[in-house]
């Protein structure tokens, strides 16, 4: 119910400031990190995304040349899925750098911890998230949920946990 009412708060706030201040100052509380939490879980959301879009970009470069995936390969089944988790782990580190400098640049205030220990910090919650997902997903699937209701899940999951992990625990705001 805590969630709920921290939501439902965070909407009036954002109603009441369009009222009050117009759609250009409240854009500005948006975009700063003082964003009311909604606000910054939609940053962050978005952040999350194009770092999806580099990891994908990443994993598709290489599965095309060096690591290929598709039956067309010729490859075995257990080579395909050898290559498929290698250039998933080759990817994660390009993602995960796009996801700091991005969270430190538009949604959290860095700063709670030195450099080094907070992108330690902020490293460890995405490889523990990425690790889940990378094992889990054949769990979902073996357990007979549909692979992209089981995905769907996964990131849904990851995202609330790595968001409350770094908005407490990594950052100060």
């Amino acid at each position: 119910m805590n969630i709920l009412n921290t939501i439902v708060g965070d909407l009036r706030t954002i109603i009441e400031g369009l009222k009050r201040d117009g759609l250009g100052k409240t854009a500005q509380l948006l975009h700063s990190r003082d964003a009311p939490a909604l606000a910054q879980f939609a940053k962050y959301g978005i952040c999350g995304v194009g770092a999806v879009i580099v990891h994908h970009i990443v994993f598709v470069g290489l599965t095309m040349s060096v690591m290929p995936i598709a039956e067309s390969s010729g490859l075995s089944p257990e080579s395909r899925e050898h290559n498929s988790m290698l250039a998933n782990l080759i990817s994660w580190p390009f993602s995960n750098v796009f996801a700091y400098l991005m969270n430190i640049l538009w949604v959290f205030t860095p700063g709670r911890h030195s450099k080094w220990r907070e992108f330690a910090l902020f490293s460890g919650i995405s490889f523990l998230s990425f690790g889940v997902g990378l094992l889990g997903g054949p769990v979902f699937i073996s357990e007979g949920v549909h692979e992209w209701i089981g995905q769907f899940g996964f990131v849904v999951t990851s995202a609330l946990v790595n968001f409350v992990c770094r908005k407490f625990l990594v950052f100060q705001k």
